[in-house]
């Protein structure tokens, strides 16, 4: 089954087990609720966790799983990731994208010139910002409707409208 990477376990907190989650998702309030199934790729290899508790901290989710209640049984796990099935990932609007699947897409101006590929997509609280790794450097745009003209899954096709400065 395929993998879609929602989080990294980076640290414990307190000794209860505990554990500090940067998230890597669209949907972390869906994605690390109570009750919900997750998978972390331990070195043992892929485990199913229940989350029991989950709060917010300074930019991370202080997580708790199902019969894990002592730093010694997750302090292993630094640095893991965390994946939910493919299968579980709802479907968008035809204008809008996961962020698993921004990544990797060729970006082009409206003239049909390559700009580059999309290394990475930043999570802002406003909106996702792409880094596109272009020949000429990294260049960031806002994904938003005043910037991006289409998108095609199928393709794996960004095309951007450019204002002056952007590049």
């Amino acid at each position: 089954m395929e993998q879609i990477t929602i989080g990294v376990l980076v640290n414990t907190h307190g000794l209860r087990g505990e554990v500090k989650i940067k998230t890597m998702t669209d949907f972390p309030h869906i994605r690390f609720k109570k009750g919900a199934l997750v998978h972390l790729h331990a070195e043992e290899g892929l485990l199913s966790l229940k989350i029991k508790s989950v709060r917010e901290q300074k930019g991370l989710l202080l997580v708790k799983f199902d019969g894990f209640d002592d730093i010694n049984q997750v302090e292993k796990w630094k640095g893991s990731l965390l994946s939910i099935d493919r299968k579980d990932v709802h479907e968008l609007e035809e204008d809008e994208a996961y962020f698993f699947e921004l990544k990797n897409c060729e970006v082009f101006d409206e003239e049909g010139n390559k700009l580059g590929i999309v290394s990475e997509v930043l999570d802002t609280n406003a909106n996702a910002i792409l880094r596109v790794k272009g020949v000429k450097g990294d260049i960031l745009i806002p994904y938003v409707k005043a910037f991006v003209v289409s998108f095609s899954r199928e393709d794996k096709k960004i095309v951007v409208h450019l204002v002056e400065g952007m590049i």
